[in-house]
């Protein structure tokens, strides 16, 4: 049940939208949204996430969110601005090629628009907004690519203060459950989508779990350190069923 294709005609429930990217859209790693759906029938999830998505994909496709009058909006996205952001010309090359991009992707960018979106659906709903910092990249949290999802969440967590919105604290679930640092660090190079294709390719060939997946890699709560496995899924569905039930 995606954002864009879903029209709701006389429903009675409370709709919940999950805005984000691969990590919301659920078809590489752990799909909570969908099982926040198969385990809960009185709401209605709508899953408005993209596989890829920066901030600013997000906003182009904001109608798609307000359509339908959520009662409820969670908020996960930067990820892809975080990962785009970083001085690989490769990878910066693929984010604006594949997602049409206006600019190269930055921190800056990435505040400018968070705010943009978190404005327009304060101002077009009547929704309930939790936004979620970000989850690790890679499970070694000296690892210089957590100083910038650091970064990007101390602006997601002035953005909350600032617009008064729930906070899902996903960045810090993660520190609590990761209790060691031999995995495999984090690279933001094209091993980045290899490792991505493969967890597919073990998914849905030939059966195995993301936590699986993950564990070639030593990680604990990933499957291809970015995307959730099932416990770090579990994680960001725990939060949710909380924010939904305040």
């Amino acid at each position: 049940m995606d954002a864009h294709n879903v029209y709701l005609v006389n429903n009675d429930k409370p709709v919940v939208v999950c805005c984000g990217d691969s990590i919301t859209h659920g078809h590489i790693g752990y799909d909570w949204v969908g099982n926040l759906r198969k385990n809960d029938d009185s709401k209605i999830y709508i899953n408005a996430g993209i596989n890829a998505d920066l901030t600013w994909n997000l906003n182009q496709r904001i109608d798609d969110i307000i359509k339908h009058n959520p009662d409820y909006v969670t908020i996960l996205i930067g990820t892809n601005d975080a990962i785009g952001s970083q001085p690989v010309k490769l990878i910066q090359d693929y984010y604006i090629q594949t997602k049409n991009l206006p600019k190269v992707p930055s921190i800056e960018w990435f505040e400018e628009q968070i705010e943009i979106f978190v404005k327009e659906i304060k101002e077009k709903t009547s929704a309930k907004i939790a936004i979620t910092t970000l989850p690790w990249l890679g499970e070694q949290e000296d690892a210089s690519i957590m100083n910038v999802i650091k970064s990007y969440n101390k602006i997601i967590k002035a953005i909350a203060v600032k617009y008064d919105l729930f906070i899902l604290d996903l960045f810090s679930k993660f520190k609590e459950q990761i209790d060691s640092n031999d995995s495999i660090p984090y690279t933001t190079s094209e091993l980045r989508r290899l490792r991505g294709l493969r967890a597919v390719v073990l998914y849905y060939i030939f059966g195995w779990s993301w936590t699986k997946i993950g564990e070639k890699y030593k990680l604990q709560l990933l499957c291809d350190h970015i995307h959730l496995n099932e416990k770090g899924g579990f994680l960001m569905q725990t939060l949710v069923k909380e924010f939904l039930s305040k």
